[in-house]
């Protein structure tokens, strides 16, 4: 049950924010008081005639009103209603602006976003009561002792002279930990922190002088039990008639849930929230301090710039929960391979940044990030998953490449993309050379990303023949850049940059829909029907509803899905099993083709094999290459074709070239090849004719 009336003012403009407040509000009201009523003014000139026609117990003031904003609102409802305590609402944590706020004559003030039902509550009792004292104050000495007992915020009494204690509620022994008697044998000094003492002291003794009639201040205590907590303290200094100094009149509030949660803000602006490492904004704040100690110290300094590689396949893979859980675990093996001295960074996605500090030769480095590569060889274990990842690193060096940082950054990260060009999982210095190959790699990236749209990438066809009969039974589309200045292109010259910049999903999409809608025309123009091979990227086929994507553009030509078949590598097959099988599953139903390309090359288990629905196994090359002399490879390949054909599988051999090599598949049983030996790739008109004579 209440104990007494509260009448509440709420000026907000803000309807949302003056909704959630009446529900926080209605929810303590009902419950702590017998009478409660809200009442909302929606701009100051309302609120200012609310205040003439009625008595109200507190007011709760938003500063940014329509027709008033800032200090201004302050300074106008306190010249119409001064013996009311006020509270001020605002949308920003500012201490300062606070501290003014409260000069002016607000009890407190609460930061929008981060008040709850109990804050408010505590707030709305603090402010009547503090606004209480200071009328009381001003009233008399016998009204004062009355809030001075019962009041719910620490007061005290004590000698100006000396600065000790000679009365403290009870209130102010909670907070401090002491009891009245242990309380009254110290002072403020015995209670502050000593690196508060000094500022303290200088308001104190401008107090004395009479230079402040009163003052306000944030500072630390030291508890009883040694640990330190935050107060607010407002001081009075009450003096004779004639000016003598009588005794100083104190109110505390402890702040400590406040500046905890101060503090926990700042720390969130300079830290990655998820590794807990800190973020670029204090990064850069400590690469200005370690740059201004080597310059100092004559030192070196290191920059490193790590970038996971095929970070994206994880995420796309196992799900963005799975790569949060890798970024962990990756800031962990990082820090267990640096010095104290050392700095790392999360600077977005999966970057990281590191300072190398306290180097004589820039080659101090390399151990440290060779140590850093080195520790990726050993597998991540997340959700289930074996996950073998890898890092490529670049390294600047302060000041031999550069003294400006930025410059710097720009240096390691280009570093670290010629790392990856290299092979990834290595670490490279920056050098002005693979400046000059940075710059060209811009270029062709941004070339490449507009090839589609300006009709320059074109298919070729490279038929795959039937042994037995030498007849084409499919061809593979193999994808050409015409360059507009450097001609036709490979796939070597500009595949592996479309993987690394995420473009390759572009170009495989083009390609599916390129051949669909080719295959439709040759069906239309009476050509003989023909069987297609396109192989699949891994981020093409472990983007999510890829099946789908096949679907529609199928449906989207009208092209037969027997015509289609769908190449994945081995490994890719195998790095998520459970993945592969249900897109392979969705492909199959619709009646496309499925074939494991480069088989031989990764870890293929027979158990899994089985539970794909594969129609062809193709042969890598490098076991072809040297068959006529090579009995390991002949061993294999005969091992190969009888364990497909065990399981109803066709087996295409890759890179055929010579009739011996034609000789041994054929007494092997191997089914098809693809090479030299019957065709080169064809542009396609030429393809056109081999089809129109039947292969």
């Amino acid at each position: 049950m209440g104990t007494s009336d509260l009448n509440i003012l709420l000026i907000e403009d803000n309807q949302a924010d003056a909704a959630l407040i009446d529900m926080m509000l209605d929810e303590i009201g009902r419950e702590l008081f017998q009478n409660y009523s809200l009442k909302r003014a929606e701009n100051l000139a309302m609120g200012l005639k609310a205040l003439n026609r009625e008595s109200f117990s507190v007011v709760l003031l938003d500063l940014g009103l329509p027709d008033s904003s800032g200090l201004e609102t302050l300074r106008r409802i306190g010249e119409n209603a001064a013996h009311i305590p006020v509270i001020a609402l605002t949308g920003l944590a500012d201490e300062e602006f606070a501290a003014k706020a409260i000069s002016m004559g607000a009890q407190d003030y609460l930061v929008k976003g981060k008040i709850t039902g109990d804050s408010l509550y505590r707030s709305v009792l603090y402010s009547i009561e503090r606004k209480k004292s200071e009328l009381l104050l001003k009233d008399s000495e016998e009204k004062f002792r009355a809030f001075f007992e019962l009041s719910g915020m620490g007061a005290l009494q004590a000698d100006p002279r000396t600065g000790r204690f000679t009365t403290v509620n009870r209130r102010f022994c909670e907070i401090t930990g002491f009891s009245g008697e242990e309380i009254l044998s110290l002072g403020f000094r015995e209670l502050t922190h000593p690196d508060d003492w000094t500022e303290d002291s200088e308001q104190y003794e401008k107090m004395l002088r009479g230079e402040l009639a009163q003052y306000d201040s944030e500072m630390r205590y030291i508890h009883k039990k040694g640990h330190i907590i935050w107060v607010h303290v407002s001081r009075t200094l009450l003096k004779k008639a004639g000016g003598e100094p009588v005794r100083i009149l104190g109110i505390v509030h402890d702040i400590t849930d406040k500046k905890k949660m101060e503090r926990e803000i700042i720390d969130m602006a300079h830290h990655d929230a998820l590794t807990g490492l800190p973020n670029r904004r204090l990064f850069i704040e400590l690469a200005q301090f370690e740059m201004a100690q080597a310059s100092r110290n004559k030192k070196k300094l290191a920059f490193l710039f790590l970038d996971l590689d095929r970070f994206k396949d994880v995420n796309d893979t196992l799900g963005h929960e799975a790569g949060d859980q890798l970024l962990k675990e990756v800031a962990v093996r990082i820090r267990r391979n640096l010095r104290r001295s050392d700095t790392v960074a999360r600077i977005g996605g999966d970057e990281f940044n590191l300072i190398i500090a306290d180097i004589t030769r820039a080659e101090g480095s390399a151990e440290t990030a060779r140590k850093i590569v080195e520790s990726f060889r050993a597998p991540f274990l997340i959700a289930g998953h074996e996950l073998h990842v890898t890092s490529s690193i670049g390294i600047s060096i302060f000041p031999d490449d550069d003294e400006n940082m930025d410059t710097l950054f720009r240096y390691a990260d280009i570093a670290m993309y010629h790392a990856k060009e290299r092979g990834k999982n290595a670490f490279q210095f920056y050098n002005p050379s693979i400046n000059l190959h940075s710059a060209h790699r811009i270029r062709m990236e941004s070339w490449l990303r507009q090839s589609i749209s300006r009709g320059e990438l074109l298919l070729y066809y490279q038929p795959q023949q039937e042994i037995s009969t030498g007849k084409m039974v499919c061809a593979e589309a193999l994808v050409r850049w015409n360059h507009p200045k450097m001609g036709l292109l490979q796939p070597l010259d500009f595949i592996p940059l479309a993987e690394e910049t995420g473009f390759i999903t572009t170009i495989d999409e083009w390609v599916v829909g390129t051949v669909c809608n080719q295959v439709k025309s040759w069906t239309q123009a009476g050509l003989p029907p023909v069987c297609i091979t396109v192989n699949l990227s891994a981020r093409l086929f472990q983007k999510a509803g890829f099946a789908s994507l096949v679907s529609a553009i199928i449906k989207e030509t009208g092209m037969s899905p027997g015509s289609l078949d769908l190449e994945i590598t081995e490994t890719l097959a195998m790095d998520n099993i459970q993945l592969t099988a249900s897109q392979l599953r969705l492909l199959s139903e619709m009646g496309i083709r499925i074939s494991i390309d480069d088989f031989g090359t990764g870890y293929s288990s027979l158990n899994y094999l089985k539970r794909l629905p594969i129609g062809r196994l193709k042969i890598d090359r490098s076991f072809i290459k040297d068959i006529a002399t090579d009995p390991d490879d002949r061993a294999i390949i005969n091992a190969v074709i009888a364990m497909a054909h065990n399981m109803k599988m066709k087996v295409l051999a890759e890179g055929v070239e010579t009739e011996d090599q034609l000789n041994f598949l054929r007494q092997a049983g191997c089914d098809e090849l693809q090479g030299f030996l019957y065709s080169r790739p064809l542009p396609i008109k030429k393809f056109e004719e081999l089809v129109e004579s039947g292969g």
